[in-house]
This record gives structure tokens, C-alpha cells and sequence, in this order.
């Protein structure tokens, strides 16, 4: 069963994924051009963070972690996908 927290991590290490394929000259253009595209509509970190606040003080459970930015995107040549 998947977890709030690995379902957040993995939609925000997924815009990291769109953010790296998009940057890497390696890949065929049409990738990347594609990984822009869906990129341009994925939601940032601070979308996500502030539909977390949202959820907060609809529900009363708030999912993230203080350590978001360090550990989630170490992996990540190009970071986060912050817009």
C-alpha cells in the first residue's frame, strides 16, 4: 500500500524525471520537446506543498516532510521542478 509520503514523493521526483529528460542533450529532441511540454503543466514543489497546507486545514494531516528539498532530489542533477 502506497503511503501519503511515497505518493508525494514520487509526483514530485516524477517533475524532477521531466526536468532532467528536457535538459539532457543525450535525448532525442522529440523527448525532450515532449518532457517540456507535459513539464509545463506538472505541478512545482510549491503547488504541491501548498495543496498540502490545504489538506492541512481541510483534514487537520499535513504529509510533508521538513526534509523535502534535501533528500527527495539528491539524485537529481537539475533539482526539483520549481517552475
Amino acid at each position: 500500500m502506497t503511503t501519503p509520503d511515497e505518493r508525494t514523493r514520487n509526483l514530485l521526483q516524477a517533475g524532477a524525471f521531466l526536468k532532467e529528460l528536457r535538459k539532457d542533450k543525450t535525448v532525442p529532441e522529440e523527448i525532450r520537446q515532449e518532457a517540456h511540454r507535459l513539464l509545463r503543466h506538472y505541478p512545482t514543489v510549491y503547488e504541491v506543498v501548498m495543496l498540502a497546507e490545504l489538506e492541512k486545514h481541510t483534514t487537520g494531516m499535513f504529509y510533508l516532510t521538513p526534509d523535502i528539498e534535501k533528500g527527495w532530489f539528491s539524485s537529481y542533477r537539475f533539482g526539483a521542478h520549481t517552475g
